[in-house]
């Protein structure tokens, strides 16, 4: 904690201040009501954490009321809002500043894949409660759970996971969970939702509910630019693309792996729904339509880069790209890219030629103003 004159600002607080400064924009008014609470959250953890040494003590006994008052922040944070309101950007300083080791950071459909998966090896066991066994080794590792992008779109997931986060608080496990959707929302018109609406009441009760939405889409902020197609043959080209893609990131992309119907989707670049990939490795592999749909759960923003020249023999290549750029197209997501010849000009092959006009109408309107407004 840094003191200042009479002024203390937290760990926490510092971060905000700097990134909105070297960000360039405004102080957000709902980001920073969230930011306050979460750093109550993170300095509250960190001394329940602290060794009970004699100054620990002393300090548990001056603040004894406070930390009554404020115990009904230990059970979790629901942080909701719009697109790009900056959710999972304040969800990652919070996740930076808790200082124990015993934290997990992932998103909310990454870590049901992974439950899933973990009870069909424990039903083999004839384990007969998957979920408090799954719980408990949850809890004997984790004391701080961050769920990324929570929502609810299968009625499988539905009627799990109010008994998975009931059975996580009872092992004193905190969860803070961001989500485009208020509690009210989630698995609106699903099938059975009325056995849902428990978790919902369950939320209400036991989380602190946030909203983040001042109606300001910063990824759009940082999308104002008049070129969202860059060519190798440009000398500055790639240097801008590199940036821009720097500027979503802040050089901490990590690996994330899609994980659905047994199969595994690896993206090496990825941040807050924003990834950098290769034309390579989206359409000179065997991907399909489902590959490509599971893809826009998770991106909102696609830096695509190296896309070639394609000709008659490559025409597996073209096919799987037209199909990419429907998907993404339909699924209203963002697209830069990097590529080796100009757009009219990435396809010099006969047989797809009238299927590759709509391609490059497709492009054209995605790389323009109105489609990023």
């Amino acid at each position: 904690m840094i003191t200042s004159g009479n002024y203390l600002m937290s760990d926490l607080k510092l971060l905000y201040k700097d990134l909105i400064k070297n960000e360039s924009f405004e102080e957000d008014k709902s980001q920073y009501s969230a930011v306050k609470i979460l750093d109550k959250l993170q300095f509250q953890i960190s001394k329940r954490n602290k060794k009970r040494n004699i100054l620990s003590i002393i300090f548990t006994i001056l603040t004894r009321n406070y930390f009554q008052n404020e115990s009904f922040f230990i059970t979790g944070i629901y942080l909701h809002g719009g697109v790009g309101t900056g959710k999972s950007m304040i969800m990652n300083l919070f996740f930076k500043c808790v200082k124990i080791k015993e934290k997990r950071r992932v998103h909310f459909h990454e870590f049901m894949n992974e439950f899933h998966q973990e009870t069909k090896k424990i039903r083999n066991l004839k384990n007969k409660d998957p979920i408090k066994k799954i719980c408990d080794d949850i809890s004997k590792k984790i004391k701080v759970l961050c769920f990324d992008e929570f929502q609810i779109v299968d009625i499988t997931d539905a009627m799990i996971v109010g008994r998975l986060f009931e059975e996580l608080i009872k092992k004193n496990v905190i969860i803070i969970t961001t989500s485009n959707f208020k509690p009210f929302e989630l698995y609106k018109n699903g099938l059975n939702r009325k056995l849902f609406l428990p978790f919902i009441e369950f939320i209400e009760d036991k989380f602190n509910i946030l909203e983040v939405d001042n109606k300001i889409d910063y990824r759009k902020k940082k999308l104002t630019i008049q070129n969202r197609f860059f060519l190798e043959k440009k000398i500055k080209d790639l240097d801008r693309f590199n940036t821009l893609w720097e500027n979503f990131n802040g050089n901490n992309s990590t690996e994330f792996t899609i994980i659905y119907q047994s199969r595994k989707f690896r993206l090496e670049k990825f941040v807050n729904g924003v990834c950098r990939i290769s034309f390579k490795e989206l359409c000179e592999n065997p991907l399909s339509t489902l590959d490509y749909l599971e893809l826009c759960k998770y991106v909102k923003v696609l830096f695509l880069e190296n896309i070639p020249h394609l000709n008659n023999s490559q025409n597996d290549f073209a096919r799987r790209f037209i199909n990419l750029i429907d998907i993404l197209y339909e699924a209203r997501i963002k697209l830069i890219c990097f590529s080796f010849v100009e757009l009219e000009k990435i396809y010099k092959g006969s047989k797809l030629e009238k299927e590759f006009m709509r391609t490059i109408s497709r492009l054209n309107e995605m790389i323009s103003n109105d489609w990023f407004n």
